[in-house]
């Protein structure tokens, strides 16, 4: 039931939020299958609409503060006006309101994204989940990372597999604490992003 504004490393404004939401593992890993079910029943395996998107939470049995409350994450999804989001990116975008310390919620949101279990992810796909989460903690009025930053992470990062080609994949498991530790996260857990969404890119 929402997480404890902590202290230290799991101080994160947008850990305020899941104060106020009562969002879990299990509803946001239900949430995610009962929206690929409705995409791939609508015949679009990505995409669902707002009415889709409604039923899902419905069936879901989320509670109506937490609906309200994801609902306007939706309108801030839809980046066409058409009421139509990319399901996969809106929830790993707010895996951080789940309960749990900054490392869960990373580790939550890569095993999200990851809808074919294998445990790995690629660089592009890193910086995806990345700047989903960076959106929803914007929405909350955190200071984010720029694009440039989550970049910049991402390369970190993945300069340190041995495999260097584009396609390359990490077990992502085992870099979770590296992503935390490293200097550009920290400062953005700390609540201490350089930016607001959108600016700075």
């Amino acid at each position: 039931m929402g997480n404890q504004v902590g202290k230290g490393a799991n101080r994160m404004a947008i850990a305020a939020m899941s104060n106020v939401t009562h969002l879990e593992k299990r509803e946001l890993a239900s949430l995610q299958s009962k929206l690929r079910e409705i995409a791939t029943r609508e015949g679009s395996p990505t995409s669902v609409n707002r009415t889709e998107f409604a039923e899902a939470i419905h069936v879901i049995g989320i509670n109506q503060n937490d609906s309200d409350i994801l609902d306007k994450l939706f309108t801030m999804f839809d980046k066409t006006g058409d009421d139509v989001i990319n399901y996969r990116d809106f929830i790993v975008g707010i895996a951080p309101l789940i309960s749990g310390t900054p490392a869960d919620k990373l580790d939550f949101a890569f095993r999200l994204y990851d809808l074919e279990g294998s445990g790995k992810i690629k660089a592009i796909e890193m910086v995806n989940v990345l700047s989903n989460i960076n959106r929803v903690a914007s929405y909350f009025g955190d200071p984010v990372m720029t694009e440039e930053q989550i970049q910049n992470l991402v390369s970190d990062i993945f300069d340190t597999h041995e495999d260097k080609s584009p396609s390359a994949q990490i077990h992502y498991a085992d870099y979770v604490k590296v992503v935390i530790d490293h200097p550009v996260a920290h400062t953005f857990i700390m609540g201490g992003g350089t930016v607001q969404y959108g600016m700075g890119r």
